[in-house]
């Protein structure tokens, strides 16, 4: 599969829907003048910024050969005194099969400023291709409001939100919560809850041996370091590791080192989870798991590999050790992620209201 996109001038003012097609039509039509099929499996919207803009076209044309979409990016200014619309054109090509066969992913750039920008959904909602999923992408850290008050929360199927871009990371978890518990919201996704998949997964296979089970209710203390600015990950994290063993929240403390102490209850007695800032490449450095008997369960990664490595320790001693690729860790991959899934994950929901529910501890 070869892929090659193409683009047409912006064009500035109003534009009917039925022209902005035949712009889109004309950009998908083969040197011989026959117009290419369209790929589309999905609506993907994404509301951005300028400064941003660059990057977020650059992502969606790298993901449209596995998830081709009609692309919406609206570029909002509503702070701007000046109303003014800009509309822009693009496709992706790819070539698949024999027979010369070209299929296309679309891209339709809108420049919005002035108060227009406050009602983005009016110039979203007629370019869907109907039929087909809608997935809604604030990349900048932004949360909508519900659905009940937010017009483009009322379009999409699923939001994919990015709680590590936030200004506020925690107030972000809280945010993203409140929305979740809306019932009219649509499902919702966050970037920093895919980056936590390989590691999920490790801990996860860390216990699947015959035996190992049993271990999981002997842990006693859980440390994981992590970068500054991966705040919201660590505490999913946290999140997610008590609510799947059953710890209730107890308290919570700051640490010298500008980390927090959480205490729980676990089903065999207390347990506590550190969460200690680590100036590192790596969003997540290490997670370890330190039980009665002397067990630890260990997954790191080193800041210049692209690699994670899983340790069981006894006493100090190694007795088993894994070493595992860990793939893309770049925001394409993490919202090709996102973009696999369309209802719920119960999962996460679990893992946010927790790590909600111990920082308001």
């Amino acid at each position: 599969m070869i892929g090659e996109s193409r683009a047409l001038p912006d064009g500035g003012g109003a534009m009917s829907v039925a022209e902005i097609e035949r712009r889109l039509a004309r950009l998908r039509a083969n040197d011989d003048g026959v117009v290419g099929a369209r790929a589309s499996v999905m609506n993907l919207i994404v509301v951005t910024d300028e400064e941003s803009a660059e990057g977020v076209t650059r992502v969606i044309n790298e993901l449209s050969g596995r998830y081709p979409s009609r692309a919406l990016v609206l570029i909002s200014d509503p702070e701007e005194e000046r109303t003014n619309l800009e509309v822009g054109f693009s496709v992706f090509c790819n070539a698949r099969g024999g027979g010369n066969t070209n299929v296309y992913a679309e891209g339709v750039t809108l420049h919005v400023e002035g108060p227009p920008a406050r009602h983005l959904e009016s110039f979203a909602g007629p370019l869907l291709i109907p039929d087909l999923p809608v997935f809604l992408w604030y990349p900048n850290g932004d949360i909508p409001a519900s659905p009940a008050c937010d017009g483009m929360s009322a379009l999409a199927g699923r939001l994919v939100l990015d709680t590590g871009a936030a200004d506020d990371p925690e107030g972000s978890l809280r945010a993203v919560a409140h929305l979740v518990g809306h019932e009219e919201s649509p499902a919702v996704g966050d970037l920093q809850w895919s980056a936590l998949s390989p590691w999920r997964s490790l801990v996860t296979d860390l216990f699947a041996p015959p035996g190992r089970a049993a271990e999981l209710e002997k842990i006693r203390r859980v440390e994981v370091q992590y970068a500054p600015d991966a705040g919201s990950r660590a505490l999913l994290f946290s999140g997610w590791l008590s609510s799947c063993l059953g710890w209730r929240p107890e308290s919570a403390s700051r640490m010298e080192d500008g980390g927090r102490e959480f205490v729980f209850s676990g089903p065999s007695g207390a347990v506590t989870v550190r969460l200690i800032p680590n100036p590192s490449d790596a969003a997540l450095r290490q997670a370890k798991l330190l039980c009665d008997g002397d067990l630890t369960f260990e997954v790191s990664r080193h800041r210049e590999a692209i690699n994670a490595r899983s340790r069981v320790l006894r006493g100090g001693e190694m007795i088993g050790e894994r070493t595992v690729h860990l793939g893309p860790s770049d925001t394409g991959a993490f919202l090709g992620e996102e973009l696999r899934l369309v209802g719920r994950d119960e999962i996460y929901e679990a893992a946010l209201r927790r790590a909600v529910a111990i920082l308001d501890l």
